[in-house]
């Protein structure tokens, strides 16, 4: 803890850790499909002076992650 947050006490900052979406190619090398990591989403407290970090509870949309199926291309053959 640092000797400023000991003095005044911390500055939370709200913070928000979100899966991360890659971008790769088919085969064919001219689509781009989404790849979006299994990470959950976390909301963090974190004190800007010492870096100290509280857990937040869960946020209202935080079941909207992107998936394959939702952008569009969830691999079903168009006829």
């Amino acid at each position: 803890m640092s000797f400023f947050c000991t003095l005044f006490g911390h500055t939370w900052v709200p913070e928000t850790r979100s899966p991360s979406v890659r971008w790769n190619t088919t085969k064919d090398g001219q689509v781009l499909n989404p790849t979006v990591a299994s990470q959950e989403i976390q909301h963090l407290d974190v004190c800007r002076r010492c870096a100290l970090e509280r857990p937040a509870g869960p946020r209202r949309h935080d079941d909207d992650r992107p998936t394959l199926a939702a952008s569009g291309g969830g691999g079903e053959a168009e006829e």
